[in-house]
């Protein structure tokens, strides 16, 4: 039976410049064994080893999953939650099904999110790919940006394309990537913080080749109904980023994942990439969806309440 995990819930109102501490650290080096069915039906082991990384005064809880010791991916959380966040956990559970993955929790600063990213690639003497959700996938898009870093890939799920008070636009820091940098975007096409068509429109304009997987009737937090489904199609996108990073094909960028209803059943089908995705048949199976409302969206599918940005930050 599956080991649940428990985690505060913090809404994604973070302000810029406003540290929080993060939970405290689980004992390093233990191993926890989580029992899962893969999609053949088998049970799945999945290893979480948990370690600190030194921090200033601090220390960084991280975790580790995945046979081999070096990550093909670091990877952080969202504002509203922390490592054990199930949008954050399940991604990397479904990850570590075909290649190592590193998470680290970080703070609800962006500045210092960043900071911690360039602590756990110095940790990890790694930085060829790096990603996160929600606010984690823009420290991830500016931690690849800065000091020496030799970033190749970055994997941004549910990134907050827009984002304050008055929803102001955060497309500038994608429009700055260079074309050595690939990008894969994984959002939903209910997400209130990312209009699809908006992120099309980016994607267009950016410099750096972007792939982008649609999750149909996915909201901010990576949540559809049926409920009953989501920890599975959150665990299927870290198997299509893990895959993405091993194998991308630049000629086909665009995939998307859906629940198909047949009845009271269904089944989850992921489509392959392709070198567009015909407008008509998108439609419709838009109109297929269910929608999810505030009161079912987990953990940061609000848009987050903050100060006034200082003038030069994205």
């Amino acid at each position: 039976m599956a080991k649940t995990r428990k985690s505060k819930r913090k809404a994604e109102n973070a302000e810029p410049g406003e540290e929080q501490e993060a939970d405290q650290p689980l004992t390093p080096t233990t191993k926890e064994v989580d029992s899962e069915l893969d999609d053949g039906g088998k049970v799945q082991e999945i290893n979480v080893k948990h370690f600190t990384i030194p921090y200033n005064d601090k220390q960084i809880p991280c975790e580790r999953r995945g046979e081999v010791d070096k990550p093909a991916i670091i990877w952080t959380h969202g504002a509203g939650g922390g490592l054990a966040a199930p949008a954050a956990s399940e991604f990397a559970d479904g990850f570590s099904g075909h290649s190592s993955i590193v998470s680290f929790q970080g703070s609800m600063s962006l500045p210092s999110r960043v900071k911690m990213f360039h602590s756990v690639i110095e940790h990890e003497d790694f930085d060829a790919a790096l990603g996160g959700r929600s606010m984690g996938s823009r420290a991830a898009v500016m931690a690849a940006m800065q000091q020496d870093c030799k970033t190749k890939a970055l994997v941004l799920v549910s990134f907050p394309l827009v984002g304050g008070k008055k929803n102001d636009s955060r497309e500038q820091i994608l429009l700055d990537l260079p074309e050595d940098i690939d990008v894969l975007f994984i959002s939903g096409d209910r997400d209130s913080m990312c209009d699809l068509e908006q992120l099309r429109e980016v994607i267009l304009r950016m410099t750096a080749k972007c792939w982008l997987v649609t999750v149909k009737g996915a909201d901010h937090g990576m949540s559809w109904k049926p409920s009953g489904t989501v920890m599975a199609m959150r665990r299927k996108t870290g198997a299509i980023a893990a895959e993405w990073l091993e194998v991308r094909d630049a000629e086909k960028r665009y995939s998307s994942l859906s629940w198909i209803r047949d009845g009271k059943a269904g089944e989850m089908v992921y489509s392959d990439w392709v070198a567009s995705l015909p407008a008509q048949a998108e439609a419709a199976e838009d109109d297929a969806q269910p929608s999810t409302t505030d009161l079912e969206a987990p953990e940061d599918d609000k848009p987050p309440l903050v100060r006034k940005r200082k003038r030069g930050k994205t």
